[in-house]
């Protein structure tokens, strides 16, 4: 799918070996939010599950922006390759022995291995390929490592369908097809990094919100939305397919909303043409459409709408985020890009953490209805910022 004179060696590399590992996840982690479901008496406690991994990836972001920053990127991903290979394990325990905390433990060590891996790799892409073509590329990227994704969630389906087997053993896959990215990543090649000085490793976390302060109006903007959009994203991926199973579509059918879900993510190299072109107008046609989504989910239960839905949504959300690496990499000084990554990503962290235990709470202390409510009025709050955002922030470049 890559054209060889076109695209740096290291992109490639770093593309299939995310590829294999991205595969080993899907074989079960669309099933992941009902495995946690299986092991709360609430949505609370549902919530809490899915926000661990947010919590350690917010936590692991600024030590992932610092090395980005200051040590290779191959030495990054390979640490957090290391860590997945537990991560796996961890899942299996859970479901072989129905102890909680072996869940807990996967999905700490999931925000560390993921903060690693995506910090770094996004790193490395803005620096080795042109900027007014950023977006494009991680289209590209997405578009292929999605691809195998989905092919590995169809492949669960089926085992869970017609084999019958559990969900933590296909979560044990995530093991060995970790080992496999690791050694793929071994090929990877990088001149020597121009260490940022005077940066001490126990600041770097004093620093995230000293640094954040010092943005750019149009980064901060970008910031504000990307932390709205953590939340809005965390809620549709997470709560809908825990709702349908509730509801009676069975695990299978509920499984398919998560797979729904990821298949826009095949159109990224349009969409991420369509980032390129329109830069920051994105915002505010997106968030328009997230309006009018949240208020349809208020109203409906019908499964087929519901695809609809995840499909739409999900579109939009990687419209956004694909829309953010374009900006950030036009706006951002390129020098602190892997501090500047970093905060793009802790903030969303944030949000993905906030989203599920908000939302997770809202259901248990009032109806489903008013939740969706307090939700929409979030997104109401997105589009009013985007529309002063685009206006005030950006100028032509």
């Amino acid at each position: 799918m890559f054209k060889k004179e076109k695209i740096p060696e290291g992109i490639r590399i770093l593309t299939w070996s995310t590829s294999v590992r991205w595969f080993g996840w899907g074989l079960g982690e669309a099933f992941v939010p009902i495995f946690l479901l299986s092991f709360s008496e609430n949505f609370s406690e549902t919530g809490l599950l899915a926000s661990i991994y947010n919590i350690t990836f917010f936590l692991s972001i600024p030590f992932a922006g610092y090395l980005a920053d200051n040590i290779k990127i191959r030495s990054m991903i390979l640490a957090g390759l290391i860590i997945y290979i537990f991560i796996g394990l961890g899942y299996f325990l859970a479901g072989a022995t129905g102890a909680i905390i072996f869940i807990v433990i996967a999905r700490g060590l999931n925000g560390i291995a993921y903060s690693l891996d995506q910090v770094g790799r996004e790193s490395y892409f803005i620096r080795h390929y042109p900027e007014d073509k950023i977006s494009k590329i991680f289209g590209k990227f997405d578009v292929i490592t999605n691809f195998w994704w989905i092919i590995a969630v169809i492949i669960g389906l089926l085992l869970v369908k017609f084999a019958f087997l559990p969900i933590h053993w296909l979560l044990f896959f995530i093991t060995p097809t970790s080992i496999i990215s690791f050694l793929i990543v071994l090929r990877l090649k990088e001149g020597e990094r121009n260490h940022n000085k005077g940066i001490l490793f126990l600041k770097v976390y004093s620093n995230l919100f000293r640094d954040i302060k010092n943005f750019s109006t149009g980064l901060k903007f970008i910031l504000v939305l990307t932390f709205i959009t953590g939340i809005l994203s965390s809620v549709i991926y997470f709560f809908i397919p825990v709702f349908a199973y509730l509801n009676g579509d069975g695990l299978v059918n509920s499984t398919i909303l998560a797979l729904v879900y990821a298949m826009p993510i095949l159109f990224g190299k349009i969409l991420g043409k369509i980032a390129d072109e329109k830069r920051e107008n994105i915002y505010f046609i997106s968030f328009s459409f997230v309006v009018l989504i949240l208020v349809s989910l208020m109203f409906t239960k019908n499964y087929f709408l519901l695809l609809i839905i995840m499909f739409l949504s999900s579109a939009i959300f990687e419209l956004i985020s694909l829309t953010n690496k374009g900006m950030i990499a036009r706006f951002a000084d390129r020098t602190h890009l892997g501090e500047i990554d970093g905060s793009l990503n802790g903030v969303s962290a944030v949000g993905a953490v906030v989203g599920p235990l908000l939302f997770g709470f809202l259901l248990d202390s009032i109806s489903q209805p008013n939740a969706y409510l307090f939700i929409v009025s979030i997104s109401a709050v997105a589009l009013l910022v985007s529309f002063w955002g685009t206006k005030k922030c950006f100028q032509v470049r």
